[in-house]
């Protein structure tokens, strides 16, 4: 059972607990008779036996009526969901230009000066749905014209995933962050140092520069940057992908490998750019 799905239950027997309440406060209150026309006030104290009587109401509903479980739970995780998009989605816009800052990222496309649309992907070298990711992203950096994509690094899953982050900005610096992130992408296992390093060699990186630029304050600087920006956004997973058009006119954030609806968010922000 999910923390998410325990604390649908708790609310659920809350909501119950409260309907009980308020049934034998309104029957207490009916009862007592009124020796003036002042209004009369609602007891919200309970003696023992009351409460014993609310415990018993409350029990007896759910036994009779366990789908209200369900249906409580299921609320509470759509209210949940919907309540993550808007924080999402308002933390993307207010903090779109940082987002889009090529200091803290990389940027590629087919024609990045000219493109419209932005998608900007947070990832984790470790996360397996970010690898599945991978190949439509690289296919959007080749291909659409209209999109660029912003690569930024959120190390979230595991130790060596910082150090993973940290050489693949780094690469920069040899003009090789796209063949090296797409490299990681595709290693399977755990991205020791070692496994890095042989990586990059495979893609003609130098090493020994490589681990020189990983050392600059802009490196940890971007990493830092962007865990601020998920924090905002109330992104504690990967991937994420903020779909942007670049005249502000349409910002939504994709959580999740998702292709089918960010492919469709993409083209609804293609869309919103030619108004």
């Amino acid at each position: 059972m999910t923390l998410n799905t325990k604390l649908g239950i708790g609310a659920a027997l809350i909501g119950a607990f409260a309907l009980g309440v308020s049934v034998i406060a309104f029957s207490s209150a009916k009862e007592e008779p009124t020796q003036s026309k002042a209004p009369s006030r609602i007891s919200t104290s309970f003696s023992d036996l009351q409460e014993d009587e609310i415990r018993e109401l409350v029990r007896d509903y759910l036994m009779t009526n366990p789908e209200i479980i369900i249906e409580a739970v299921n609320e509470y995780s759509a209210r949940q969901r919907r309540q993550s998009a808007a924080l999402a989605k308002e933390g993307a816009a207010a903090n779109l230009s940082a987002l889009l800052d090529p200091a803290h990222g990389f940027t590629a496309g087919k024609n990045p000066k000219k493109a419209t649309v932005a998608v900007i992907e947070l990832y984790d070298y470790h996360c397996t749905f970010c690898k599945r990711a991978a190949p439509l992203i690289k296919e959007i950096t080749a291909d659409d014209a209209a999109v660029k994509v912003v690569f930024r690094e959120l190390p979230i899953l595991r130790e060596e995933s910082n150090y993973a982050a940290e050489i693949s900005l780094a690469a920069r610096d040899q003009n090789k962050f796209l063949p090296l992130h797409f490299a990681m992408m595709e290693a399977k296992g755990v991205l020791t140092k070692e496994r890095i390093h042989s990586i990059a060699k495979k893609q003609g990186i130098d090493v020994n520069k490589l681990k020189i630029s990983r050392t600059k304050a802009e490196v940890s600087d971007a990493i830092v940057e962007t865990h601020r920006i998920a924090a905002d956004m109330g992104v504690d997973g990967t991937p994420a992908f903020i779909v942007a058009a670049l005249d502000g006119s349409y910002v939504e954030v994709v959580t999740g490998f998702r292709p089918e609806e960010l492919i469709e968010k993409i083209e609804a922000a293609k869309q919103a750019a030619k108004k």
